[in-house]
Parts: C-alpha cells; sequence; structure tokens
C-alpha cells in the first residue's frame, strides 16, 4: 500500500556474549519466525486508539541515513531487521531530520518543533523544563518510562531526561580496536551491547506493565562492527554500511527477545535517527556541518502490534517533527498541542470509517532545518544555516553568506547537484524569505531556552564523540 499526501537499569554484557549468539535477521522466510503477531490491517490500524495495553519501543540509531538501508533502495543488504519491520509496517520513504547535529535534531524530535522554537542550538543550551516531552505525557498515561543512551548530547543536564523514571547510560568497556576503523571521530566506552542488552533486562522486569522504552544506539557513529558484520570493505564509506548491519543485528536481537517474551503483540516499534552522515558528496565529510540531504535524509519507520498486510509506504515527505504526533495519535494519546510537526495517521487511515476525507492538518507541502555553524564556539556569534523545501524546491541559505543561496529541485536533482538560484531567481527568493520567516520565529517557551555552564570533565567527554567544541 502506497499512500501519497494530496498537500538504574540493565547490566554489561561482553562482546563475546553477543557474538555467541549472534546471527543475522534473516527468519523473515523461515519456518522458525518466531513472530506471533497476527496480521492486520488499516481497521486494526484505526481501533489502537481503542486499546490500553500497548508498549511503545522507540530505537533512535544515531547518524544513520535513509538511502543506506536496503528497504530505501540502497544496493547493499545492510539492514535485515529494520527491513523486516518496515515490510511488516509503515515506512515513510522521505523523511528529514531538523538540524544535522543531535542536539538541534532531538530537542526539535521530542517537542515536535521546529529548532528555532525550541531555542536548542548551541552547545550550552538546554532543553526548557517547560517544554512538554513524549515520556512526561506517556507517564501521565501510566507508562512506565526508561531512557538508555550513550551519546552526551541527550545527556540529563540538557534537559532531555525529563518525564523518564530511569534515565541512564550503561557501563561499558572500551570496544576493541578490530571492533573499529582507526579513530575518525572521538572514542567513547562501550559498545550498544550495553544498550541492548539493559533494555532487554528492562523489558524483562516490567513484562507485566505498560512501558515506553528509549534505546539511543551509537555503533554507528562510531563506525564499530565485528568480524561478522564487516563485509563491505574498508574504506570509511564501506566501514559505515559494516557498523550499519552490525547494529542492525543487535535490533534483531532486541526484537527476538520481544518475540521470546511474547509482547511482540502488544508492543509498538518506531525507529528512527537524529541526521545523516556526509561521505564527500558535497566537499564534507561527516556530520553537523551542513544541510545537505546526505547529513538530514533519515528514516522513519513504525511497526504496530501486528502485521501489515499490506505494509504501507507514505512517499510524502515527513520530518523527525511528525514522529510523536504520529506516534501518540495513533495511540489516541492527546499530546504535543503546540507541535510544527502533525500526525500521519489521517492520511494512512483515509477511507476507513464513515468520518470521509480527513485533512492533514499541514497546509503545505514544506520542511525546515537549521544549523548553527558556531554551536560549539561561545566566543563566536552564531552563524546559522538554514534550509527550506517547498514542493520539489529545496533552498539553503548560509547567512555568514548571504550572497551564495543554493536552490535545487530535490525531485529532478535528489543529490542537490545543480543549483538552480540564477535561473530561478523568483522562487529562490520567495524560499529564502520563508527561511527567514522560521529562523526568526521565537521560542515557545518564555525565558528561551535555558544554558548549563559545562566543566572540563563535561567537555572532555563531549569532545569524545569528536566535536570540536571551545
Amino acid at each position: 500500500m502506497e499512500v501519497r499526501a494530496r498537500r538504574s537499569l540493565g547490566i554489561g554484557i561482553g562482546v563475546v556474549a553477543l557474538l555467541a549468539s549472534a546471527g543475522y535477521f534473516y527468519f523473515a522466510s523461515s519456518r522458525e519466525n518466531p513472530d506471533s503477531r497476527p496480521v492486520g490491517d488499516m481497521a486494526d490500524l484505526a481501533a489502537l486508539q481503542e486499546r490500553d495495553d500497548i508498549n511503545v519501543l522507540f530505537i533512535l540509531i544515531d547518524t544513520l541515513r535513509a538511502d543506506r538501508l536496503s528497504v530505501y533502495g540502497y544496493d547493499r543488504e545492510t539492514s535485515p531487521a529494520l527491513d523486516y519491520l518496515a515490510n511488516t509496517g509503515i515506512r515513510f520513504a522521505a523523511n528529514r531530520a531538523q538540524s544535522s547535529w543531535t542536539k538541534t535534531s532531538m530537542a526539535s524530535l521530542w517537542t515536535g518543533l521546529y529548532p528555532p522554537r525550541t531555542g536548542v542550538l548551541r552547545h550550552v543550551d538546554v532543553l526548557s523544563p517547560a517544554a512538554e516531552t513524549p515520556a512526561e505525557i506517556l507517564g501521565d498515561e501510566g507508562f512506565v518510562t526508561a531512557g538508555i543512551w550513550r551519546n552526551g548530547w541527550v545527556a540529563p543536564n540538557f534537559g532531555f531526561g525529563q518525564g523518564f523514571e530511569i534515565y541512564q547510560t550503561p557501563s561499558g568497556k572500551q570496544a576493541p580496536a578490530t571492533m573499529r576503523l582507526s579513530a575518525r571521530a572521538g572514542r567513547i566506552d562501550g559498545t550498544d551491547i550495553d544498550s541492548i542488552f539493559s533494555g532487554i533486562e528492562f523489558i524483562r522486569a516490567h513484562v507485566d506493565q505498560r512501558w515506553f522504552l528509549y534505546v539511543h544506539l551509537m555503533d554507528v557513529h562510531q563506525y564499530i562492527s565485528n568480524e561478522e558484520s564487516a563485509i563491505f570493505g574498508n574504506s570509511y564509506s564501506d566501514s559505515y554500511d559494516n557498523s550499519i548491519l552490525w547494529t542492525d543485528l543487535q535490533v534483531g536481537l532486541l526484537l527476538k527477545e520481544l518475540y521470546k517474551l511474547d509482547v511482540e503483540n502488544r508492543t509498538m516499534v518506531v525507529v528512527a535517527s537524529d541526521h545523516g552522515e556526509a561521505f564527500g558528496e558535497h566537499g564534507t565529510e561527516g556530520h553537523a556541518r551542513d544541510l545537505y540531504g546526505e547529513a538530514t535524509l533519515t528514516p522513519f519507520i513504525i511497526s504496530p502490534p501486528f502485521k501489515m498486510s499490506p505494509p504501507a509506504v507514505v512517499s510524502s515527505p515527513t520530518q523527525n517533527i511528525d514522529i510523536w504526533p504520529t506516534v501518540l495519535d495513533m495511540l489516541g494519546i492527546e499530546g504535543l498541542p503546540a507541535a510544527d510537526g502533525i500526525s500521519w495517521r489521517p492520511l494512512l487511515l483515509e477511507g476507513v470509517g464513515s468520518e470521509g476525507r480527513p485533512e492533514l492538518g499541514r497546509d503545505r507541502d514544506i520542511d525546515f532545518a537549521q544549523l548553527d555553524r558556531n554551536w560549539g564556539k561561545l566566543e563566536e556569534e552564531p552563524a546559522p544555516i538554514v534550509a527550506f523545501r517547498e514542493g520539489s524546491l529545496r533552498l539553503i541559505h548560509d547567512t555568514a553568506e548571504p550572497d551564495h543561496d543554493l536552490l535545487f529541485d530535490v525531485a529532478a536533482d535528489p543529490g542537490e547537484h545543480v543549483n538552480l538560484r540564477t535561473r530561478q531567481p523568483a522562487d529562490a527568493d520567495r524560499l529564502l524569505k520563508e527561511a527567514k520567516a522560521h529562523l526568526n520565529s521565537k521560542t515557545v517557551f518564555e525565558g528561551g531556552a535555558p544554558q548549563v555552564e559545562l566543566d572540563e570533565m563535561h567537555l572532555r567527554q563531549l569532545r569524545a564523540l569528536g566535536y570540536s567544541i571551545e
């Protein structure tokens, strides 16, 4: 089915333990498929709002670009577990993050707000205590809430622990040198093995309760893989693919535990990413440097507590700010009333029931992203880059170089290589006006985003992620 718009926790498990149980997630066509979810359709999706037993497992795979996943069209088989979720659920085929830097992106993802409206733009900024987060909303609905993270940009001192009863990073040992390429970025202790087994322990401990579990995985960011998953080559780009396969293997272990515990029939699994990764497509590598598609186009998958047949593909552009409005709406839970993002449930259910053809809530086909080039340099003035898309046209505006705007037709030129600025000046000027209006919008929280003073220990931890902070 294709849908188009008309407009203290867990334990640390060592590498050897995981390898002993390793096995790729190929059971989709196996007689031994442990997934006992019933087959469902759009009517079952509509009926989810009537249920009060559904858990939410939110898997955030840091630094994962969509076009490196098999189910998004990649010619390498990097993602059998994620493919399985998408092929038995809902895949949003053209999803975009609101920044190419974790903190700004995650603030938008959790609140459903564009970056200027959260105010979380620089390394000292904190998500406002006045923000209403999905963890708070679900906690108020009786969910046990837990977050497992290894990225320092989502640490509790930056406000990201709001609403979580348990919010911590698992202890872990440094990954062996054989599991990673020579350090391109910094190194942080442990691997996502620790997070996965901590998540499994949480689910086991709360199997008879309703829970919301957020697992933020970092091994793709760190280019970690093992001998079994390092099958694509030795370049940085190859190693990135290896790390995706390695992470997918771990996601498969977490899913298999759901099936083993027989909670898959009452668990919604959501997969997303905070940003992508560049490999020289526009002269840079990594992320948190620009807003091209390779750094902002990210996966978004929802796997309901049944196997959708046929699976749904939302081909219309979506954004990370749409994730939680959509998930909460599917659960029949009100929240994020001031969000810029919208729920895509009405589109998915169009034609179901007797309510006619519901409106989507977003009047225009647009999205917005922002990155402050000086996010880690307090002595420097802000230097934001913004990207605004309407329809097939996408403008990238660097406030430090205002005469060098870039205008792309992302339908005809998805790689964003042909600048149409001089050919279509009226379109460029129109989109620039819109981009500046978003850039200059005010935060929705009184007093804006608070700021925190970071001591040298915290700065070292954040620099270990590979970022330059002054």
